[in-house]
């Protein structure tokens, strides 16, 4: 009775190790062949399947790089952080006392994040955060563009210290959009805030 079970445990194992001593070969085989039908002239270094079938995702930056699109070098020297506080009596930072902080982060990908902060925390929804805006630059009338996930666009005058000036008459009346939003009740800035850029240190 015991030989019976020993000869099965011995059985299994045999059959284990040869499933695993066949799976590197094969692998071997596939990732041979795969190098054999990419092409030579490819950006991409070819990589054997042993190295890449661990991997759970492709890598965020890889996945990403072909989506992005980098703002062209004029727009260069606007890409920073900019910062303005604004007193909650101004409906359009949603908050009853105090002062909120109004913060825009325009990144060289050409992406935007805008955060409005009060007393410590955002006053807004969350998922309005994790929305990515994008930004870009008019070169003809001196304006970055901020262009909300909305649908909507915000505009700003660049003073000559590359800070921020709101263009609130543009910001209401530029596109049937803005002006659909505002008319549906979505406050707009009560005067036209400066935001200043922060130094990089």
């Amino acid at each position: 009775m015991f030989q019976k079970k020993d000869d099965c445990r011995y059985i299994f194992v045999l059959i284990c190790a040869a499933l695993v001593g066949c799976t590197q070969p094969l692998e071997d085989s596939v990732a041979q062949q795969i190098k054999k039908e990419t092409p030579a002239n490819t950006d991409e270094q070819a990589k054997s399947l042993t190295e890449v079938a661990g991997r759970a995702t492709v890598p965020v930056e890889q996945s990403e790089s072909g989506t992005k699109k980098a703002v062209p070098d004029s727009a260069g020297p606007y890409i920073g952080r900019y910062q303005t506080t604004i007193s909650c009596n101004d409906p359009f930072v949603r908050c009853k006392e105090g002062t909120a902080d109004y913060v825009i982060n325009l990144l060289k990908d050409g992406t935007a994040y805008r955060n409005l902060i009060h007393s410590g925390q955002i006053t807004f929804a969350s998922n309005l955060y994790h929305r990515q805006d994008h930004w870009s630059y008019d070169p003809v009338n001196h304006q970055v563009i901020l262009h909300r996930s909305n649908g909507v666009d915000f505009f700003y005058h660049i003073d000559k210290d590359k800070n921020l000036v709101m263009d609130l008459d543009k910001i209401a009346h530029a596109s049937e959009r803005n002006q659909q939003y505002f008319n549906e009740g979505n406050p707009l800035p009560q005067q036209a805030y400066r935001l200043l850029k922060e130094k990089a240190s």
